[in-house]
């Protein structure tokens, strides 16, 4: 693994305050169809019993840059905040 994937999974790691449980996927792919570049990176956070949150960069993982890192994880943010909102809404709407 590269230094530079394993300075975007801290990155990813730190800014969203992920726990142990949670893995960040940092993936260099070259794209094969005419109308994507020619390599793309997709970046994946897994957690248990949770939907996946992914994003694909048009860039190698060498030419990411700082601010796209941030634009995921304040995307990837919103994903986590919205199922938050989620689970506690569905927690006090149940009968007791």
């Amino acid at each position: 693994m590269s230094q530079r994937t394993q300075e975007i999974k801290a990155r990813v790691t730190e800014f969203l305050s992920l726990t142990e449980e949670a893995t960040v996927m940092v993936t260099e792919l070259n794209c094969q169809d005419d109308d994507c570049p020619e390599v793309e990176t997709i970046i994946a956070i897994f957690r248990a019993s949770q939907p996946k949150i992914q994003a694909t960069l048009h860039s190698s993982i060498d030419e990411i840059t700082e601010a796209e890192i941030e634009r995921f994880c304040k995307n990837a943010q919103d994903v986590l905040q919205a199922e938050a909102t989620v689970s506690v809404s569905d927690a006090t709407n149940q009968p007791i």
